[in-house]
């Protein structure tokens, strides 16, 4: 995965060349990503779903994050990225299932990782039902979702925990209910504009 060769651009998203992932992530390097939210309504209310990453991941481990994503490989176009909704969650969507929302650019920095993407968001509006997850255990280990109005009162700071339901597939391979108050720590942290962009364009579109 580290070998992987990815698309490289400037602050601007111009194309620059091309580097490898594991070189972009210890210099810092602009590239792209696909990033596709989850959402469904239930009973009047919507709700967007997270992934919960498994705790072998290198980055990030047993932290809820995007419903899923990853990164574009040099050959990828942005619609290339619906595989990840193949591989880590068994939905087989198609682009014409998805609404593509903005290119948004987002960091993230610790001591073994720089991550400066342009994240092309994209949206998936679904039935909601949690037997329809096949996950890739390797890479999540669970599924979960909250309400859009808590999600949005959450990133604004309003409330110090959000309310999540969802699932979890134990060591052991069996799946168990997952039912949590989560906090701020508990998600991977995107910085820049990109929460409170996304929040905004959601509010925008349902509510």
């Amino acid at each position: 995965m580290e070998t992987e060769i990815l698309k490289t651009f400037d602050e601007q998203h111009k194309p620059l060349g091309v580097a490898t992932r594991a070189e972009i992530h210890a210099k810092g390097l602009w590239h792209e990503t696909f990033h596709c939210w989850l959402i469904s309504e239930i009973a009047g209310d919507y709700y967007l779903y997270y992934q919960l990453r498994s705790a072998d991941k290198k980055d990030y481990p047993s932290l809820f994050d995007v419903t899923a994503a990853g990164h574009l490989l040099a050959s990828e176009t942005p619609d290339d990225g619906i595989r990840e909704l193949h591989e880590e969650l068994g939905l087989y969507l198609t682009i014409e299932d998805l609404e593509k929302l903005a290119i948004i650019p987002t960091m993230m920095k610790k001591s073994s990782i720089h991550d400066c993407e342009f994240a092309h968001i994209f949206l998936a509006v679904q039935s909601g039902s949690f037997t329809d997850f096949r996950l890739q255990v390797e890479e999540v280990a669970g599924i979960v979702r909250a309400k859009l109005t808590d999600v949005i009162d959450f990133i604004a700071g309003d409330t110090p925990f959000l309310h999540l339901i969802g699932f979890e597939i134990l060591a052991n391979g069996e799946k168990e209910n997952l039912v949590l108050d989560a906090k701020p720590s508990d998600f991977v942290r995107y910085d820049g504009p990109y929460m409170t962009t996304f929040m905004n364009l959601l509010k925008q579109r349902f509510l």
